[in-house]
């Protein structure tokens, strides 16, 4: 009966639907589709509420660690307490191109980002080379008087060229391998490039498009059609103009975005108010919207990152945080689990281009636990003026690198530990870089470069991938003959060593000391009481070993006028005599030379609490060969850091005792637990007087020997210059090469005032390619650091 009723019901609806008009049939259809589309919308928003709600989120939200709650890293109280290592967020700005208003206000907004990022804590000539850099115009660096509205107004001209080309970047495949990599570099198209093992294309390059998406396509394992999108010429819509702004810039761009937006605003309702057609409303907008508006270009993308204020000044003593939040080198490696942490969690929202919107941090977070902050014994405001006078004088020097060390002899604080070359934690990956050895510069690589690592291309026998103009090589370390070649291109690494620079010198490399080791065998010999300052011997100005079989060594000294004859110890001191540093040794026996050198700290770790420190054992004295007991008595045969030598000259300079280095001040925990580090003796290594004798001896030297060379006029100063060799091929360099220049470490040691000392220094030239000799260049390094140090604590010239 039912199904009966319904085919009647479905009769009369079908006769009623037939004698209705056209109209009436519309307006029946399309309240169907109305009530299909309510019940939707209903399901979407009220029955499926929390479904389609997390199905939002998922697209238009992400989650981002906040580095925040790593432990900050400080310099020391004594220099106000700035911060070298904070995490925090350096936003990225950009620029959508397309977008409508004043490009004339946006260029001279971003004009001055660009001046204030890149020059407002700098020299000027660093702020030079920083727009040039930026805008790629080497000619910047020596063009004369450049004004900061000048260099504003190149910057703006650079952005403007690159706000008006096209893409030239779109992504093709990742992940490719070493087979299809040589099979596309042997298509030899320049449209196509690489990043890592991942294939881009630059559209405005691509020639035949067909043919090469053709010829792709049998590679990358994409069909052509699937290829040749990416070819299509489009116009830019995401420009980076800084990446990880300073404070200064990001507070500069967000008050001028500010204001922008009021003055903006302000306009638009000025021009509505003089209009009352729609179509002329829209159209004064748009006039305002022209002549006022920046922030529609504008992006600020967040960026949370670990943050380092004095860049490449204190990246060796800092360390970085790698892409996986971990610390790596100096004090972030050493610290990792003090300053980790738990990081919070933080819910950004994007807009429909995936973009984050620029009040992301209001969308959400997740808590976590901060780390411990660290305060370091470093003097902020000597290790950056150390680090430029380190860096202009390696240069001048033509050095391969060099290193310094300030400490206070009284307490064993680090106040500063520099190297050049060094490199910024903020670009840490940045060391990889290469480039090609330029012959201009180098006309002699063999010689120019010795001690750099060099490259050549070897696609067989290659270890190193690197991307050279766009292509993925592989290379391997040049020979010596290819290195003296130069029909052969080579490559260096921009910044000389690689990775290499990630490792703090001073405490990470060993070296051979030289003459500066004198000082230390003076003061055995005084301590033991087997000479005096004005105890006399006999100089041969050699000394011969002989192995027997004709087999003999000659141990000769430097400067036969001044060493040979009959003088004084105070004499052989003052010039650097190596055949009285044999006499006091051969004096003093092994055994009882063994203990001391030991108890100055060499042959064991200092135990400073930062990541990289090494050191060379010191064999047994009985093992020890004739030549090599001669041979360390004047600092070659024994391998040692500067740290270690610093801290043997705090022994000198402080009445005798081994202070404890250290580098960390105080560490302070969440809990606001604190650990203060206090300066430790840990032992007297020789006698009070013998402190004052030694010290009265490196006086008379910088007053009368080869250390005058670095005395800074008015001050009582302690002193002693070296000069060493490098091991190489089971010889030394100098004598392989016979040439020294280039060949050598010079170095200089000392103390200043020498009777109530404000530090004590140790400063180093690697090969030094203007002179082989310390008092040429590495005292005019120690010089004029300790000029800058004399007058940065105050201490004032002695009266005559």
């Amino acid at each position: 009966m039912a199904k009966q009723n319904i085919e009647v019901y479905l009769s009369r609806l079908g006769r009623y639907f037939k004698n209705l008009d056209r109209i009436g049939k519309m307006w029946y259809i399309l309240a169907g589709f109305s009530l299909i589309l309510i019940t939707v919308l209903f399901s979407f928003t009220i029955l499926n509420h929390d479904f389609y709600k997390n199905l939002a989120d998922y697209y238009q939200k992400t989650t981002v660690t906040n580095p925040d709650s790593r432990g900050t890293i400080s310099s020391s109280t004594a220099s106000l307490h700035g911060t070298v290592a904070v995490s925090t967020d350096l936003g990225t700005l950009a620029i959508d191109p397309v977008q409508t208003g004043s490009t004339t206000k946006l260029l001279d907004l971003l004009g001055t980002a660009v001046v204030t990022q890149f020059c407002s804590q700098e020299t000027r000539a660093n702020c030079i080379e920083n727009i040039a850099s930026y805008t790629r115009n080497e000619e910047l660096k020596t063009t004369q008087g450049l004004t900061d509205e000048e260099l504003k107004k190149r910057v703006e001209e650079y952005i403007k060229g690159r706000m008006n080309t096209p893409v030239e970047s779109m992504f093709l495949a990742e992940n490719l391998s070493d087979e299809a990599i040589n099979q596309i570099n042997n298509l030899n198209n320049p449209a196509l490039f690489f990043a890592s093992n991942n294939l881009y294309v630059n559209p405005t390059k691509v020639q035949n498009g067909d043919d090469l998406a053709s010829k792709l396509a049998g590679i990358i394992g994409k069909t052509a059609d699937e290829i040749k999108p990416a070819f299509v010429v489009k116009q830019k819509r995401h420009l980076e103009i800084i990446r990880k702004m300073n404070i200064a810039t990001h507070d500069l761009v967000e008050n001028a975005l500010e204001k922008n937006r009021e003055t903006t605003k302000q306009a638009i309702t000025d021009a509505r108010s003089k209009v009352s057609d729609t179509k002329e409303t829209k159209a004064a907008e748009e006039a305002a919207l022209l002549e006022y508006a920046i922030y529609p270009f504008i992006k600020i993308e967040p960026n949370l990152v670990r943050y380092y204020p004095e860049g490449s000044a204190m990246g060796q003593i800092t360390g970085y945080v790698n892409g996986e939040g971990v610390g790596q080198y100096g004090i972030e490696g050493y610290f990792e689990k003090d300053l980790q942490g738990e990081a919070p969690k933080q819910v950004i929202t994007k807009d429909s281009s995936g973009r984050p919107l620029r009040d992301y941090t209001s969308t959400g977070s997740i808590s976590g636990q901060n780390g411990a902050n660290i305060t370091l014994t470093i003097d902020r405001n000597i290790q950056k003026e150390v680090s430029k006078i380190l860096e202009k004088n390696v240069k001048n020097f033509r050095a391969n690198r060099g290193s310094v060390i300030v400490t206070d002899p009284k307490t064993g604080a680090i106040t500063a530990m520099v190297n050049y070359p060094s490199y910024d934690p903020n670009q840490f990956t940045e060391v990889h870089e290469i480039e090609p050895v330029q012959y201009a510069d180098y006309p002699k690589p063999g010689y120019d470069l010795f001690g750099f690592p060099m490259f050549v291309v070897d696609s067989e026998k290659g270890t190193l991938t690197h991307n050279i103009d766009g292509k993925l090589v592989k290379l391997r370390q040049a020979t010596d003959d290819e290195i003296n070649n130069n029909a052969i291109q080579k490559f260096k690494y921009k910044n000389g060593y690689g990775v290499g620079n990630y490792q703090n010198s001073v405490i990470s490399a060993l070296y051979e000391p030289g003459s500066v080791f004198k000082a230390i065998t003076v003061a055995i010999g005084l301590d033991t009481g087997e000479i005096t300052p004005n105890m006399s011997y006999y100089d041969k100005n050699s000394v011969t070993l002989d192995y027997g079989g004709g087999a003999k060594t000659v141990i000769s000294n430097y400067s036969k006028s001044r060493c040979g004859g009959r003088h004084t110890y105070t004499s052989a001191l003052n010039w650097s005599c190596n055949v009285g540093m044999i006499d006091i040794v051969e004096k003093v026996g092994r055994s009882l030379f063994d203990s001391y050198i030991r108890n100055f700290g060499f042959g064991a770790k200092s135990d400073l609490t930062i990541d990289g420190e090494v050191f060379s054992q010191i064999a047994p004295y009985d093992r020890w060969s004739r030549a090599q007991f001669f041979t360390m008595s004047f600092g070659q045969g024994i391998s040692i850091t500067m740290l270690q030598m610093a801290a043997a000259y705090n022994v000198l300079a402080n009445g005798g005792i081994y202070m404890q280095p250290y580098i960390v001040e105080s560490i302070t925990y969440p809990n606001n637990k604190k650990i203060d580090n206090v300066p430790i003796q840990l032992r007297r290594v020789i006698k009070e007087e013998t402190s004052k004798t030694i010290t009265a001896m490196l006086v008379d030297g910088v007053r009368n020997g080869y250390a005058a060379a670095g005395a800074v006029p008015g001050y009582t100063m302690a002193g002693k210059t070296g000069t060493s060799q490098i091991p190489y091929k089971g010889t030394y360099e100098n004598l392989y090469f016979n040439q020294a220049v280039g060949h050598t470490v010079t170095s200089y040691g000392g103390y200043a005032p020498a009777y109530n000392p404000k530090f004590v220094m140790v400063v180093m030239l690697e090969r030094p390619r203007t002179s082989g000799d310390s008092e040429k260049t590495a005292a005019a390094l120690y010089k004029e650091i300790a000029s800058y140090l004399l007058t940065y604590y105050n201490v004032p010239k002695w009266q005559d």
